[in-house]
């Protein structure tokens, strides 16, 4: 009995829902067609422009929403053109049954302009350094839109808390306007401490200076410590280092950066002890595009080098391969790289630190040369794309593709690529499920030596757990080549999947106002060499993305 009365509920559930679909799909039936639209008063906008701004279209069905959406946006469209009292309303007139047209009625009223441009508020940020950002001026026609992008720049500037905008038109055909802000400190003490399985543990302090000397000049100081307990020799690196940044460099859209930096670094392969001087003059072509021309001088000094790594071992299988040894630049001893080249950035994607949907792309091609001090000329091009999509039930696919070459200018011992300029994969940002710098060649003595150029494709899918944690897995592939002696070209072998390394795995991912935190457990699918079980395992632990 208990089971049929069941069965007849849900009968009538299916029967109740089948109504209900029913009923509403005769609602949207019975809503009349638009045959025709019609725009009256309108002289500084053409009709055509209006159509394309409103969402109801002849043929369509009439939605009572969308009209009176369609009404807010063509007031909208005339105030962002300046006609900041202009007034729409609708009316329909019945054709026949099922039939109307929509006839749309505006008065456009006078075309305004910005007044006086007040700012109250501001201690240490200029009027100056805030009228930039907000990009308007008195004289210049009014547009809402203008103004949302400007309060947009001034938060992104970082300097205030909260940015108030009143405006007032007590004068005819003239918006006086008020940014009232709240500025937010501008010099900071910073430090912390953390671990990611590329540097391992890290301890860092520094100071930052956001508006220093005015003019929104940004100053940063930093000491970085890491790598000092897990395995030192194979880690340990401090770096020292100065970035002085100018936005609108000599009142031009173009940014100009400056760094000095001092380096010291442990590897397995070699130790070294560096400084550098990096400039860059680069320019942001609307909110997705970067374009910059950058110039390198960086002075080295190797010691420890491992025997076989003055030339790396020629060997894409990460066997041992023959070396050979050269009096250069790459051997222990002093070197210069002096390099130049441009930068381009691409980012449209929806979140900078954990991405939905959109594209990344990033390209860099560097020339090394002998001018002011180089000692090695060389070819340098990098490129990274990724792809976010988000599909059914909010599962994100991730296809990323990376690749680098740097190949001699000529065969002569001078030119040979030192060792520090070399490629090293493997890793959380790589190929997942290898140690850090452990795919490629290596010596006889099973130290990495590094190659000239790599090739790295990564898979990913996401889903969210619980609000801000997320679950991943994914599957990475790639390879590390070396040059063959005599060459230079690096023999690249990609001819079939199989000339490929490749890791599996899964992790987790957690959004924080600083980056995603990764966690990550990677598997070697088809290792060379040792084949136990604990040693094809790795254990990634970073931030942010993996490019």
């Amino acid at each position: 009995m208990t089971k049929f009365i069941y069965v007849q509920f849900i009968i009538l559930l299916g029967c109740v829902s089948f109504s209900f679909a029913e009923t509403k799909e005769k609602a949207e039936d019975a809503r009349p067609i638009i045959r025709t639209i019609e725009f009256s008063g309108n002289k500084a906008l053409t009709t055509d422009a209006l159509l394309k701004r409103i969402t109801l279209h002849p043929g369509k069905r009439l939605v009572n929403d969308q009209l009176k959406f369609s009404i807010g946006v063509i007031e909208s469209t005339y105030r962002d053109q300046g006609y900041y009292i202009a007034k729409a309303s609708s009316q329909i007139h019945s054709v026949s049954s099922g039939t109307v047209d929509i006839a749309f009625t505006i008065t456009e009223g006078d075309l305004y302009s910005f007044g006086d441009i007040t700012i109250k508020g501001n201690k240490r940020i200029t009027n100056k350094i805030i009228m930039r950002e907000l990009g308007v001026k008195k004289g210049d026609h009014f547009s809402q839109s203008k103004v949302f992008d400007g309060n947009r720049k001034l938060y992104m500037t970082g300097y205030f808390d909260t940015i108030e905008i009143h405006y007032s038109t007590m004068t005819t055909r003239v918006i006086d306007m008020t940014l009232i802000v709240k500025e937010r400190a501008t010099k900071f003490v910073k430090g912390g401490f953390g671990y990611g399985t590329e540097s391992k543990e890290r301890v860092t302090l520094g100071y930052e200076d956001n508006n220093f000397l005015g003019n929104e000049r940004r100053l940063d100081v930093s000491a970085t410590h890491s790598g000092f307990i897990t395995s030192p020799s194979k880690y340990r690196t401090t770096i020292v280092q100065t970035t002085l940044t100018q936005p609108y460099f000599l009142n031009t859209p173009l940014e100009a950066q400056a760094n000095v930096s001092r380096e010291w670094d442990d590897r397995e392969s070699y130790d070294s002890a560096a400084t550098a001087f990096r400039a860059s003059l680069g320019r942001h072509f609307g909110k997705r595009i970067t374009s910059s021309l950058r110039y390198r001088y960086q002075a080295t000094r190797l010691s420890n080098v491992a025997p076989d790594a003055v030339i790396p071992a020629f060997s894409n299988s990460g066997t041992i391969g023959p070396a050979f040894v050269a009096s250069n630049a790459a051997s222990p001893g002093f070197s210069n790289i002096s390099a130049i080249g441009p930068t381009f950035t691409y980012d449209n994607t929806d979140d900078p630190f954990l991405p939905h949907n959109g594209w990344r792309i990033i390209g860099t091609a560097e020339e090394g040369m002998r001018l002011f001090f180089g000692d090695v000329r060389f070819h340098k091009l990098e490129s990274r794309a990724g792809r976010f999509d988000t599909i059914f039930n909010g599962w994100t696919f991730f296809e990323g593709l990376q690749a680098g070459e740097i190949r001699p200018h000529s065969t002569s011992d001078r030119d040979i690529i030192p060792i520090y300029e070399r490629y090293f994969i493997g890793g959380a940002n790589t190929v997942r499920g290898y140690n850090e710098r452990e795919l490629g060649p290596r010596d006889s003595f099973g130290v990495p030596t590094g190659g000239n150029a790599f090739i790295v494709g990564n898979l990913e899918l996401r889903h969210q757990i619980y609000k801000k944690l997320y679950g991943v897995t994914f599957v990475d592939g790639g390879q590390l080549y070396a040059t063959p002696p005599g060459e230079v070209s690096p023999d690249i072998h990609a001819r079939s999947i199989g000339d490929f390394l490749y890791g599996t795995g899964f992790g987790f991912r957690l959004h924080s106002p600083v980056g995603a935190i990764r966690l990550e457990f990677g598997y070697k699918l088809n290792p060379i060499g040792d084949k136990e079980f604990l040693n094809r395992t790795a254990i990634h632990f970073s931030l942010g993305e993996v490019f």
